[in-house]
């Protein structure tokens, strides 16, 4: 028979006054096996919460994973809502899940499960964001600040969802944009790993399959029946340039879309803003004037601006 395996998980989803359909278990003091902790259907009161602070880590068993993660997906939601935990654990709790949502998303980019995970998280981030007006410091402190294609993708969207967020957008096109941010990467998990974590400058060769990823990620989100043209063009041309020259179509101006113009402007801020293989990372202050003083014909310097003054309010809130 074989043995029964077990998986960590975060004990602050577990909400008190919510009800639980899988067993919660702890190591037993020989951390030789598995104790019973709360049993499947049962509520987590206030006796139970009082016990988990003193707990280290529990598990779940892999049989009842599927289950919690649905717990997880239903609750998040009602934890990102809440006004009264800090608004920096709860963008720690959404980003963790996030990373999880988007690792996987990367590892079989052409399940559509995958994909749709990914909404209820950038609905979380939304809600974080909405309803403190510090929020997107608190989610820049806790930020990857190493670069990694996954984390990448989830910082884009903080910084895409503020930003569509400062410039009015709101409602269901906030979240078409946040998907979209969230997206905007996929193509990189058809390009060689070898080439997406070079540690150094990409040969010419190189740098031509990097340029391949946004066209790429374009064909896979066609592949997923995703058809909403704001997303599409989200993931196809963040990488364009407003005076021509960029890839893959060669748009110019307002050939590009607004929500590629957003992207691209919070995909440029974070590849500098985080450490990479070969760079060290620059602070928020030298990768904004860098924007602004060596990008001027790439960037859309109206979001440039804007960007700067949303990162100004929240400094001040």
């Amino acid at each position: 028979m074989s043995k029964k395996r077990y998986k960590a998980i975060d004990k602050r989803l577990i909400t008190e006054g919510s009800e639980i359909n899988f067993n919660l278990f702890l190591p037993n003091e020989a951390k030789s096996a598995m104790s019973l902790f709360l049993q499947s259907d049962t509520a987590v009161d206030g006796n139970a919460k009082v016990k988990l602070r003193e707990i280290e880590t529990l598990y779940v068993s892999e049989e009842d994973e599927e289950r919690y993660n649905e717990y997880v997906a239903q609750h998040l939601q009602s934890i990102a809502k809440n006004s009264d935990i800090p608004t920096e654990e709860k963008a720690r709790l959404v980003y963790a899940k996030a990373s999880e949502a988007v690792d996987a998303m990367f590892k079989d980019p052409e399940s559509l499960e995958n994909v749709k995970n990914a909404q209820p998280i950038v609905n979380n981030l939304i809600d974080i964001i909405l309803q403190d007006n510090s929020a997107v410091e608190s989610l820049m402190k806790i930020t990857a600040h190493d670069y990694y294609t996954h984390t990448h993708s989830i910082n884009v969207s903080i910084y895409t969802l503020s930003l569509g967020s400062y410039l009015g957008i709101a409602g269901k096109d906030l979240e078409v944009l946040g998907m979209a941010a969230i997206l905007h990467d996929l193509g990189k998990s058809k390009i060689d790993y070898e080439i997406i974590n070079k540690n150094g400058k990409l040969s010419d060769e190189e740098f031509t399959q990097m340029k391949l990823h946004p066209a790429l990620g374009h064909e896979i989100a066609l592949k997923l029946g995703i058809s909403d043209e704001r997303i599409l063009s989200g993931i196809r041309h963040h990488h364009e340039k407003i005076v021509g020259g960029g890839y893959p179509d060669n748009l110019t101006g307002d050939q590009i879309s607004q929500f590629a113009r957003i992207i691209g402007t919070c995909d440029v801020f974070d590849a500098l803003s985080t450490k990479r293989s070969y760079k060290d990372p620059m602070s928020s202050f030298d990768s904004l004037r860098l924007m602004k003083q060596q990008m001027v014909g790439h960037l859309d310097m109206n979001m440039v601006d804007a960007f700067i003054r949303m990162l100004h309010k929240q400094g001040k809130s």
